[in-house]
């Protein structure tokens, strides 16, 4: 059984990553998706046994990871994913930018609803495409974070009308939280029907759906949904494995899956590495118990902290997410000046996601990283109220 509390800062900084490295020791870093857990006991396996090996080379991509990946999505996200029409890729962001580069015409602009994963404000200007950014239309006062935020379904339709030939979507949805639900997805699905428009759906937060909320894959909205849709998915997110890559892009139609295997550039089929298939098998594969582990983890520290600001810093809004491992910070009834993610990190000595990096929506809001220990936790609650009370 992996001990979820049982990583001190110290021994998270000897990883080396960025997450603990980019600033000194006086400042807790609380930000950026990489988990403060144990890594799985199957994938450092799995590991070793490439470096005893010494799997060094080019990697031989098979049907592993896809038949993993189809098992892992049947069994534990209510998913069906045919292993035929699904590729091995380097990670994510390579494969958005490869299904709008196959699916979309040359040219035609990307919408984004926002506040957005910070890359896919990025993807489109990187293959020459416009940007057209959607704001999710929000609730403030609503008391669940499915209610709080939906999609401006009528700002997408006006940006597909005036050209824009794909959106890329996220289930659950970074940084809110959210899980849509089937009428929600059907809903944009007839909308990309209807001009003629492609779903990259971002499936990698899956697997951290929190307990008791049902997960829907944008594929499984209904036909017409899996008839526009590209999933793009890997285990990096959830099992923290980002400098090991390897990640799949499926398609649901055969018609779809074709028209990939004729049209996507050949390049594709390079980046993924030996070490990060096999740890991807191996958490596909392998870790269930781990997995539901880190969720309770997860879970629990969301209602720490969701009871530990009502009591303590009541103007700092929170709406616990149905999905992630992130707190969507509303610190806008603070009339904090500049950038909230600063400030906190001047005054408090805490450095969370700046809201602003994530499009305009983002402005006063900073994303909190909850996979992480009680302890840390409660270190970063701490510097919160630290740096509130110095105003």
């Amino acid at each position: 059984m992996t001990d979820f509390e049982s990583l001190t800062p110290q021994a998270l900084r000897a990883r080396g990553s960025q997450k603990w490295n980019r600033f000194d020791a006086s400042i807790l870093p609380m930000w950026i998706a990489e988990a403060d857990f144990p890594t799985a006991p199957a994938i450092l396996e799995a590991v070793q046994r490439c470096v005893a090996n010494e799997a060094f080379g080019y990697a031989q991509v098979d049907r592993r990871v896809p038949e993993a990946f189809a098992a892992f999505a049947s069994r534990r996200l209510n998913m069906t994913i045919n292993p035929d029409w699904t590729t091995v890729i380097r990670d994510v962001l390579a494969g958005v930018e490869l299904a709008i580069e196959t699916f979309a015409p040359a040219g035609a602009p990307v919408v984004v609803p926002t506040p957005s994963y910070m890359p896919f404000l990025s993807i489109p200007g990187m293959i020459d495409r416009e940007l057209v950014e959607v704001p999710l239309l929000e609730a403030p006062r609503a008391a669940t974070v499915a209610e709080r935020w939906a999609l401006d379904l009528a700002g997408i339709e006006r940006a597909f009308a005036a050209g824009a030939r794909s959106i890329i979507f996220c289930q659950p949805f970074n940084p809110v939280g959210k899980v849509f639900t089937a009428d929600e997805m059907h809903a944009l699905a007839e909308l990309a029907a209807r001009h003629d428009a492609w779903v990259i759906s971002d499936e990698i937060h899956a697997p951290l759906t929190m307990p008791g909320v049902p997960h829907l894959a944008f594929s499984e909205a209904s036909e017409l949904a899996a008839s526009r849709c590209i999933t793009v998915t890997s285990a990096s997110k959830t099992f923290t494995l980002p400098g090991l890559p390897c990640a799949t892009l499926t398609l649901h139609t055969e018609q779809n899956a074709r028209h990939f295997a004729r049209t996507a550039p050949h390049g594709h089929i390079y980046g993924a590495t030996t070490l990060g298939i096999e740890a991807n098998i191996a958490a596909y594969t392998s870790c269930d118990d781990w997995l539901d582990g880190a969720v309770a983890q997860i879970s629990q520290n969301s209602h720490r902290l969701k009871g530990w600001l009502e009591e303590n810093l009541s103007e700092v809004g929170y709406t616990p997410a149905d999905g992630t491992y992130f707190a969507w910070l509303d610190w806008r009834g603070l009339g904090i000046d500049g950038d909230v993610a600063e400030w906190l990190k001047e005054r408090g000595k805490i450095w969370m996601n700046s809201g602003a990096a994530f499009g305009a929506p983002g402005v006063g809001f900073t994303r909190m990283n909850l996979a992480t220990t009680s302890a840390i936790l409660e270190h970063g609650m701490q510097r919160l109220r630290t740096a509130v009370e110095s105003r």
